[in-house]
């Protein structure tokens, strides 16, 4: 429902396999122990070089059983850049005239160890998750990223242009990324495709500040949506906190640790055949999960509704709609998924995927400055580039060695 998309087998292998057997059946010729170090482009240009080999000398390295290691020189016509996020990519890139935006993590999970530590409020919550979560984060000055030129690495503003951007800066409100959807409670703090969306629409806001901030947690974002259309009014948390208030006058003899009194009451659109998590009329948080938000927020384990004051249901209803969330870094083994950054787009045609600066060059996939949210869109994302690339660059050799 989400637009997500993964294999049948919900196995990556199957994706490698068919891959592999395409290129096989499409006469694809594998060079193993085999790496490229470095391209240069034959300047056509120039009267004393010879094109009757191609625009691009590729320097190879290869080794086998009877040689340790041997160079050689191949030449070709058209080059395609499909390296991912490798450095060597990036590497020929910048050498054939390319501008790289310096590539960071995205798609990747948030350490948390304050939480997650004992006594923490999400230790021993690992496992549980909430169906629909807001995530945001509030873009600070520190975060704020440089221009593409900056991220190219090329020459800093003088001190003058850098106080005119500060004061700049200074009058606009600080801008805030969120994010929705399921949220899960790990070993090591949260995943989930919220906290993963966050990550790939924020990427360089936490390299920024080296993944060291504090992201706001909404735990019933629907909740709250279900009640402005019942008619309240207010910001988050006034909301939550009418809702929970109305718990003294209808239950005012039962635990408010005992379990969340809050569900969503919405019946779903006739003719809706798609297929949730989530339990009609179920309690919105998990039972252990709402026991440790009220510890949280000072209420003991042994209170009643009735006995509840106005204080404690207001910081409760804060720590619903806005829980502070310390982030202390980011998971990274078998967690993190692409990067964020890459060659120029702006430097890509792309129509055809060709380089804007050298004919005959293409690029297709994580090597571009692309990213995509998880669900299978960065693998579309270099499928179809690679495509366009494919074909284009057998046209641009088909023009090149036509008889004129």
């Amino acid at each position: 429902s989400d637009g997500r998309m993964f294999p049948v087998t919900d196995n990556s292998q199957t994706i490698i396999d068919t891959i592999t057997h395409a290129a096989i059946k499409a006469g694809v010729e594998v060079w193993t122990k085999s790496k490229v170090q470095s391209v240069e482009w034959i300047d056509s240009s120039d009267d004393n070089n010879n094109l009757d080999n191609g625009n691009f000398a590729i320097n190879v390295s290869s080794r086998s059983a009877t040689v340790a290691k041997e160079e050689s020189k191949e030449y070709f016509d058209a080059l395609i850049l499909a390296t991912g996020s490798f450095p060597i990519g990036h590497e020929i890139a910048r050498s054939l005239g390319h501008k790289v935006i310096k590539p960071v993590p995205s798609l990747f999970t948030f350490d948390t160890k304050e939480l997650v530590r004992e006594g923490g409020t999400f230790h021993g919550l690992a496992g549980l998750s909430v169906q629909t979560a807001r995530l945001t984060l509030t873009v600070s000055d520190e975060m704020k990223p440089p221009s593409a030129d900056d991220l190219t690495e090329q020459q800093p503003p003088s001190n003058d242009e850098a106080s005119k951007t500060k004061k700049k800066k200074r009058k606009k409100k600080a801008p805030a990324i969120t994010q929705e959807g399921p949220l899960l409670i790990t070993h090591h703090g949260i995943s989930g495709p919220a906290t993963l969306r966050l990550s790939a629409f924020a990427a360089r806001e936490f390299h920024a500040v080296k993944y060291n901030c504090e992201v706001k947690l909404h735990f019933c974002p629907k909740f709250e949506e279900q009640q402005r259309r019942l008619g309240s009014t207010g910001g988050s948390e006034d909301i939550l906190m009418d809702a929970l208030w109305e718990m003294t006058r209808l239950i005012p003899k039962r635990r408010v640790a005992t379990g969340c009194p809050l569900f969503m009451t919405e019946s779903r659109e006739e003719n809706d055949d798609t297929s949730t998590n989530e339990t009609p009329n179920a309690p919105i948080i998990p039972k252990r999960l709402w026991a440790a938000l009220v510890s949280h927020s000072s209420i003991s384990p042994d209170l009643v509704w009735g006995d509840a004051s106005k204080a404690m249901i207001r910081s409760l209803a804060n720590n619903l709609a806005s829980f502070p969330l310390k982030t202390t870094g980011f998971s990274s083994f078998k967690e993190e998924f692409v990067t964020a950054g890459g060659i120029f787009l702006k430097e890509v045609q792309l129509t055809n995927m060709e380089s804007k600066i050298r004919p005959g060059l293409f690029m297709a996939g994580e090597v571009l400055d692309v990213d995509g949210v998880t669900g299978g869109f960065n693998f579309m994302g270099c499928w179809s580039t690679g495509y366009i690339a494919g074909g284009s660059a057998a046209e641009f050799c088909s023009m090149v060695n036509s008889p004129e």
